[in-house]
């Protein structure tokens, strides 16, 4: 069966919109028809060769949707509250929706004309949805490149129970930023297998990458969606993230599902909160302890700007739950603008009603850490803090470079949970710490060192 190709103009759409601004006639009728032409499963190759304000579309299996370039796209009509293009059979189950492609454009979701969640008198938990812009749920060979998202109201991307999916080239713009809006970038919830993520640029309010196992639900289903649902992520590949004032940049979260063979490297730009939040986010203290395989983060020169959320500490990398093996390998921090930790490995947590997870981490490897602290900023705080255990802990071919008169800790044991069975020091250099271990209530078991200058 040959595949139709139906240019947008020659299908009844006005095309008098525009991606940045909008306006224009609402062509969500005229483009659902020519949609609606691959229901039967025969497929078309949709071509936007103007830009259209819509409500939403529905998209159907063997579905490709392409704009001519970025001036092409797609301008939500205000108060749709809803996602701008969603797959056309939501499944929490099978895998319906399959070979779906979206091809340069930009998709705007005009936030500040949309709801956070619907229904909006309720308190988003207890919502039917959150308002994403772009959401995929139970589908199967999903190819997203040279696409842009533009002022999504909560998330770009919502995807979950999928396989074979592959986003490249995706730029995230957020002019209409939103305090606390849940601006997420790309959040994927579980069960999924076999996730490329290649060179992903912008801005987000959130979560700039989301690999979230579980979430939290209502107690009947995830306010997310009705068809959103958590389960295993594995066979993960994110290379190059380029952020430009995110608030966070990757959290991986589990409380119970597993987060295993995930690689993430070349990360690069400005962030507020935090960097990486590997996470056993346990809400409701349902001693979850999270299920965290093998997990490898690489090539980091994240830069600090001024933290905006509250709800935790800053910091470059914080660690809870089980872990097999993680691997931090090249990892360059340089002149902090506040104390921020670069590593937090959590304890007991700091506060009470978020009911986190300590770590409890099999290996920690920290292959080539770049640390040049000549900022004026006091650093109080050790820049990194093992409050909870780690059996095996190796930090080696390594520099911490302080200014004079800084004094810090590099590597300092708090708290009751605080364990570390045996750690490794190899082929260290540092310059004016005041500790380069403080232990007070020697929680460190065996210490091993090799060629380490202080």
């Amino acid at each position: 069966m040959i595949t139709p190709t139906i240019f947008a103009s020659q299908a009844g759409a006005r095309l008098d919109s525009n991606v940045t601004t909008g306006g224009g006639t609402d062509d969500t009728a005229a483009l659902q028809q020519v949609l609606e032409l691959a229901a039967s499963g025969g497929g078309v190759h949709l071509v936007m060769d103007g830009a259209a304000l819509i409500s939403s579309l529905r998209v159907y299996s063997n579905t490709t949707i392409e704009c001519r370039n970025p001036d092409c796209g797609f301008f939500q009509v205000a108060h749709s509250d809803c996602a701008l293009l969603i797959n056309a059979h939501p499944s929490a189950g099978e895998l319906i929706d399959r070979n779906i492609t979206l091809l340069g454009g930009t998709y705007n979701q005009d936030c500040k004309n949309q709801a956070h969640h619907v229904p909006p008198e309720v308190h988003y938990t207890k919502a039917r949805h959150i308002v994403v812009a772009i959401s995929f749920f139970g589908v199967e060979n999903l190819l997203v490149r040279d696409v842009t998202v533009r002022d999504q109201r909560t998330f770009a991307f919502l995807v979950s129970n999928w396989r074979k999916v592959t986003m490249e080239n995706i730029r995230l713009e957020l002019p209409g930023y939103i305090h606390g809006g849940n601006q997420d970038g790309l959040h994927f919830q579980g069960p999924g297998r076999f996730l490329v993520l290649r060179n992903i640029q912008g801005r987000t309010g959130d979560d700039f990458i989301a690999l979230n196992g579980d979430e939290e639900s209502n107690g009947e289903q995830s306010w997310f969606h009705p068809a959103c649902t958590v389960g295993p992520i594995t066979d993960v590949l994110v290379d190059g993230l380029f952020v430009d004032d995110a608030a966070q940049v990757v959290r991986i979260l589990s409380r119970e599902n597993s987060q295993d063979r995930i690689t993430i490297r070349n990360v690069t730009g400005n962030y507020r909160s935090f960097g990486f939040y590997l996470s056993a986010w346990d809400y409701q203290r349902r001693g979850m302890q999270g299920d965290f395989g093998a997990i490898v983060i690489e090539n980091v020169d994240l830069r600090q700007t001024k933290a905006d959320y509250t709800y935790t500490e800053p910091f470059l990398f914080r660690i809870s739950g089980r872990h097999r093996s993680l691997i931090l390998r090249n990892i360059s921090y340089h002149d902090p603008v506040d104390d921020r930790y670069l590593i937090h490995l959590e304890g007991k947590t700091d506060v009470p009603d978020m009911g986190d997870t300590p770590a409890d981490v099999e290996s920690l490897v920290i292959d080539g850490l770049h640390l040049q602290d000549a900022g004026l900023t006091p650093q109080t705080r050790p820049y990194i803090r093992a409050s909870g255990r780690v059996r095996r802990l190796v930090i080696r071919n390594s520099e911490i470079y302080c200014a004079k008169g800084k004094q810090p800790v590099f590597l300092a044991t708090v708290g009751d949970l605080a364990q570390i069975d045996h750690l490794v020091l190899s082929n260290l250099v540092t310059e004016n710490l005041a500790h380069l271990i403080s232990d007070p209530g020697k929680k460190i078991g065996q210490i091993e060192t090799t060629n380490v200058v202080v």
